[in-house]
């Protein structure tokens, strides 16, 4: 059984499932259950365009980390919105793909979406397996369509050097 790792003082008043802060930017179903990995267009495009941190839900401060693919690094862009510093700490140990605790992504949709489709980007990765990850450290970014998934929205540092660029742990 893996530890819950200790939540931040800022995220102490958010919602939680199974022992772990629900992000900002998680749907949740009508009966309450927090569907974590998923994203709705309205609150990416709300983190993105607003700068808004996806993990507390607070403005970003003169620094932010963008978690990108190691397929995302040739683009310089992500769909991933960004975090601040303190959740980035928190996020590389509660999120599973970001700790490198999975080896593949979901084989299936979750059962309370039965009848909705998945995101064409989502579709691409059921069952495949997990690709390295990166924190991306940024002062800002561009908000861009992401070039290989066409209608989807990305934070982009093409523009903007990045401040700099790590390797997350590897994956299970």
């Amino acid at each position: 059984m893996t530890a819950t790792p200790d939540i931040p003082e800022h995220l102490a008043g958010r919602p939680r499932s199974g022992g772990l802060v629900v992000p900002w930017i998680t749907p949740a179903t009508r009966a309450g259950l927090y569907l974590f990995g998923k994203v709705t267009d309205l609150a990416q495009s709300q983190c993105l365009n607003r700068r808004r941190c996806q993990v507390c839900g607070q403005r970003l401060g003169v620094r932010a980390v963008l978690f990108a693919r190691e397929s995302d690094l040739v683009y310089a862009c992500t769909a991933e919105p960004a975090v601040c510093p303190p959740c980035a700490a928190y996020s590389r140990r509660a999120c599973p793909m970001l700790a490198g605790q999975r080896s593949r992504y979901r084989a299936s949709e979750h059962p309370a979406l039965a009848g909705i489709p998945p995101a064409a980007d989502q579709v691409l990765r059921q069952a495949a397996p997990a690709e390295a990850w990166y924190a991306v450290w940024v002062r800002d970014y561009d908000v861009i369509e992401h070039p290989a998934q066409p209608g989807t929205l990305a934070a982009s540092w093409q523009r903007i050097p990045p401040l700099r660029i790590r390797p997350l742990a590897a994956t299970a």
